[in-house]
């Protein structure tokens, strides 16, 4: 599994709409040149249009639940945030095993 090449497109895909939106619609042109396994490319080869969305609220909540002290800010880049955290509930919600 390449968690790098994961995590640069999760990172790129959730701070750059642009990037996003090409995943989403030519997810072929997105993820070249990236080496990824068959796993994690058919995870974000399939994510819905408001995955993205739906994973920032989904650590939103987390975050809240942890106790977190301040307010996370993903698509502003203001806020660092734990990327295995992203990647293990992008894993767990939209993997091969995730709806």
């Amino acid at each position: 599994m390449s968690r790098e090449a994961l995590t640069t497109i999760v990172s790129r895909a959730l701070s750059d709409q642009e990037y996003r939106s090409l995943l989403l619609s030519d997810p072929d042109a997105a993820l070249e040149g990236y080496e990824l396994s068959e796993s994690e490319e058919k995870m974000l080869r399939n994510l819905k249009a408001d995955a993205f969305d739906e994973m920032t609220m989904d650590l939103e909540a987390r975050q809240s639940k942890s106790g977190f002290l301040g307010s996370l800010s993903l698509m502003g880049g203001k806020d660092t945030v734990d990327m295995d955290s992203v990647l293990n509930l992008m894993m767990n919600k939209y993997g091969p095993s995730g709806s």
